[in-house]
């Protein structure tokens, strides 16, 4: 059976002072209860780079920094999943920051925005849900592949990997800087519930 999968991507910026473990760096990271310390080491490194936020100072000084924000980005998303071997990743310029609005366009039979180059588009033909690897002109299954969901199915699952964000935002994101500062952690958990649950 399909399902989907929060994920964040491409975690490649420069560590920060305060992250003491060595982290080997992977692509693609799953977000859930269930997430490493390494996990978590990576969501991070990859929220403060691609935000731009000083990691040369004190853990402290570089938090505030970041709660000071507005919004973020953090690329990533929502991956659709046919098995482990088949799969869609949100692509460049798509960030989990955009959880909401993707779960809103699939709710409305809409097409929402997760990326470019390649482009994945949603399509919809009565109860059924296709989503593409990329938008061209000829589809081309050799090329440009798909994975089908019936609607309920997709949306079943989409309410499960809200669930999954949550479990990370709660468990082992909260955990790994609770450990460090207790105020920091709950101010960071609910200003993540605000920057990608809204």
């Amino acid at each position: 059976m399909s399902y989907t999968r929060p994920v964040i991507i491409e975690p490649y910026y420069d560590k920060p002072e305060w992250i003491t473990n060595e982290v080997t760096r992977e692509e693609i990271i799953f977000l859930s209860a269930e997430s490493s310390e390494q996990d978590v080491e990576l969501f991070l490194i990859l929220l403060f780079g691609y935000n731009h936020i000083n990691i040369e100072q004190s853990f402290c000084l570089s938090f505030n920094e970041l709660l000071k924000q507005e919004e973020v980005v953090i690329s990533g998303g929502i991956a659709f999943f046919e098995d482990e071997s088949k799969y869609i990743l949100p692509s460049c310029c798509c960030g989990l920051e955009d959880f909401s609005n993707v779960i809103d366009s699939i709710l409305n039979k809409q097409s929402p925005w997760m990326g470019h180059d390649p482009t994945p588009v949603i399509t919809y033909i009565g109860d059924q849900v296709c989503v593409w690897q990329d938008d061209q002109e000829t589809i081309d299954s050799n090329v440009n592949f798909h994975i089908q969901y019936s609607h309920k199915e997709l949306i079943d699952s989409l309410n499960k990997t809200r669930k999954e964000i949550q479990g990370f935002i709660e468990g082992p994101l909260y955990e790994w800087i609770n450990k460090r500062d207790k105020e920091i952690a709950g101010t960071m958990r609910d200003r993540m519930k605000q920057w990608i649950m809204k």
